[in-house]
């Protein structure tokens, strides 16, 4: 099954606005290297068909005066399962044109100038933009390093920002270290998988951290290996002599033909899409089940999750997907400003499995100084009791 992120559109969908969003959604997908069919467009009538819950979603609901309630049933279904929606209104009052199951939210009036920032608003969630779409290649110089760097150089081009192993640790580091850090800031993790790979002592080590962090694994395999998949999350593509230019696989000048790249290319981002839905289920999840488990209760925005207090303070849990920077804090205090409420308390929740030591204690360090607190994942019990 190829996994797809899917864009669907509720509510007035006869709207010019709903039209002008899909059109302006493409162009800027287009713009940045990826296709029409790696999207699954959703309305209404084709939602219990289409849906799938396994994969990221970003939803805009149009309002309309006269069915403010449109739609109810799939709102409930998207909300159970945490998917991001956006409300837009046209009139002067949000209520009167959207359902009361999604009166929480935070909604938009629709502005035309304003539509390229709506659909910055999905590229976000769905983690398309440049900063959020990472990827390793994993390989050996003396058998694949002319197609790393080939392939290092299609997504670049496709808006993603790219670590090749060999090449971007410091001699200096700790490598194992090094590695565990890095591949878990990245979505989908590429094994060019050659005879001289498999018998890296990395790499048995590499599939195991990717399986624990839920970070997909696509293996391109040469047509002389036949590697034993034991990764749940691991895409294989079994290579021929055709998918090489001249049928050349047997040294490391070797290059992909142009129709294996896009090959490689749509397999990568379908992958990107099942695990980066999966990661963020399980990340929200655990801190859900962890604050069910005491009687705490969250609203949960297509961004980030929010508690009410007695005292009128409110918080926002928001996930942070990878390596936490000292920037995601800076950049989450917008949501002050965007919610315009100044008892507003902010806290990004990460997985720290595979981190760093140094790094984890950066953060906490910076938890003493910054607004925004970080909470890792095998603290959330603790720290839900204790706040």
């Amino acid at each position: 099954m190829m996994y797809k992120y899917q864009l669907i559109l509720l509510g007035d969908t006869k709207s010019n606005a709903c039209k002008t969003i899909k059109v302006h959604f493409f162009d800027k997908i287009h713009s940045i290297g990826l296709k029409d069919d790696m999207f699954e467009v959703i309305y209404n009538e084709t939602f219990h068909e289409k849906y799938s819950n396994k994969q990221p979603s970003f939803v805009f609901y149009f309002g309309c005066m006269n069915h403010s309630e449109k739609d109810t049933d799939i709102l409930k279904v998207l909300l159970d399962n945490g998917d991001a929606i956006f409300p837009i209104y046209f009139g002067e009052i949000f209520e009167v044109e959207v359902p009361e199951i999604i009166h929480t939210m935070n909604g938009r009036q629709y502005i035309a100038d304003h539509v390229g920032k709506y659909i910055n608003y999905a590229l976000e969630a769905m983690r398309l933009l440049r900063e959020n779409r990472k990827l390793f290649i994993s390989y050996r110089r003396t058998d694949s390093s002319a197609v790393a760097n080939q392939l290092f150089d299609t997504f670049a081009r496709n808006n993603y920002d790219v670590f090749l192993d060999t090449y971007s640790i410091n001699p200096a580091k700790n490598f194992q270290e090094e590695l565990h850090h890095r591949m878990t800031d990245c979505d989908v993790l590429i094994q060019l998988y050659t005879n001289d790979f498999k018998n890296s002592k990395w790499c048995n080590e590499e599939i195991v951290s990717a399986n624990q962090k839920q970070i997909g694994v696509v293996e391109i395999v040469w047509p002389d290996c036949t590697p034993d998949i034991h990764n749940l999350l691991c895409k294989p593509i079994q290579l021929t002599q055709d998918m090489f230019v001249n049928k050349d696989f047997q040294n490391e000048s070797c290059r992909f033909t142009e129709k294996c790249i896009e090959k490689v290319v749509y397999t990568v981002e379908s992958v990107r899409a099942r695990n980066l839905a999966a990661r963020q289920d399980n990340l929200v999840g655990e801190f859900i089940k962890e604050a069910h488990k005491q009687g705490r209760r969250f609203m949960q925005e297509y961004r980030y999750l929010v508690e009410t207090l007695k005292d009128g303070r409110i918080r926002l849990f928001i996930p942070a997907i990878g390596v936490p920077q000292s920037y995601d804090c800076f950049d989450s205090l917008r949501f002050r400003k965007l919610l315009n409420n100044e008892k507003l308390e902010l806290f990004l929740i990460y997985d720290d499995l595979r981190i760093r030591k140094r790094w984890v204690e950066h953060l906490e360090w910076l938890n003493e100084s910054l607004e925004v607190k970080t909470i890792k994942k095998k603290d959330f019990e603790l720290w839900l009791k204790n706040n």
